[in-house]
């Protein structure tokens, strides 16, 4: 399944409510559905913010863990300001979450 970011929040990722809304209502019901990749594609989004980006996937590797999230999750269609930050808010959740499942 193909998630056209743009679709769920328009050319600008800023505000980190919408990220958890998207996990929330389209990613991880899809996920738990069924056993097909998930791309999220990032055409038509001109900038994005650290917390938008690491609420988006931190959410996500809180919910389905890291392992999982390798084999089901795949990223598009970044420019090339955003994969810095979306590079760097993977490694955020990844760490985070083992964090707080250590706890």
């Amino acid at each position: 399944m193909t998630i056209k970011v743009f679709d769920y929040i328009g050319r600008s990722g800023l505000d980190s409510m919408l990220a958890v809304k998207l996990v929330n209502e389209t990613i991880a019901p899809h996920l738990i559905q069924t056993d097909e990749k998930v791309i999220l594609d990032f055409s038509g989004i001109t900038n994005v913010n650290s917390s938008f980006i690491n609420a988006l996937f931190l959410d996500i590797f809180m919910k389905f863990g890291s392992k999982n999230i390798q084999e089901k999750l795949k990223i598009t269609n970044c420019r090339s300001n955003i994969v810095e930050i979306v590079e760097a808010g993977l490694e955020y959740a990844d760490e985070r979450s083992k964090e707080l499942i250590a706890i």
